[in-house]
């Protein structure tokens, strides 16, 4: 389980996925761990590279939605969500949960662990009471796997972050955010 709060000299495992889909070419990513180390100060990690997707092969599948957004902070609407995952190869593909943050939800299930080709499975996910008043960002990866290939891929969970998008199309609209007078 990883640790949100360190003791002085104490540490903890962070794991930092990232994949590049169907994108060619060069690309970035970071991450900031933050701290209240006068000392230290935050963290950033900075990961650049160049990938490419072979030719002759591609993503086999469909998984909408990408994000489960649980909603801003005080709202209790959404305990349980799902995604749909669909298997856009021509082989059947077995499905596993490979990661997962168990400290945030008391329930995250497939509904069926292999996907024939054009059928699909879900995934539900159910939040932990505790979890309901909390801020977080964490990742769930899967994997499918066929006889010629695997492919892991993740999904982000969330709770009281806002959209970049959404934020936009409040303030364009006039809305005010829940939190603002």
């Amino acid at each position: 389980m990883t640790k949100t709060e360190l003791a002085v000299g104490d540490s903890t495992w962070i794991e930092l996925i990232y994949t590049m889909g169907q994108h060619g070419g060069e690309a970035s990513k970071s991450a900031t761990v933050t701290t209240n180390d006068s000392t230290t100060g935050n963290i950033s990690i900075s990961f650049r590279g160049k990938g490419w997707v072979p030719s002759d092969t591609s993503i086999k599948l469909g998984v909408n939605p990408q994000v489960l957004d649980f909603g801003p902070l005080g709202k209790k609407l959404r305990m349980e969500l799902e995604t749909e995952i669909k298997n856009l190869s021509q082989e059947e593909m077995q499905l596993a949960i490979v990661g997962c943050p168990p400290e945030f939800f008391e329930k995250m299930e497939l509904s069926k662990d292999k996907i024939k080709p054009n059928k699909k499975a879900k995934l539900e996910v159910r939040l932990k009471r505790e979890s309901e008043d909390q801020r977080f960002q964490e990742s769930i990866t899967l994997e499918a796997k066929g006889k010629s290939t695997t492919y892991r891929f993740t999904l982000l969970a969330q709770k009281g972050y806002e959209s970049k998008i959404e934020a936009k199309e409040a303030s364009s609209s006039g809305e005010k955010k829940p939190d603002e007078k």
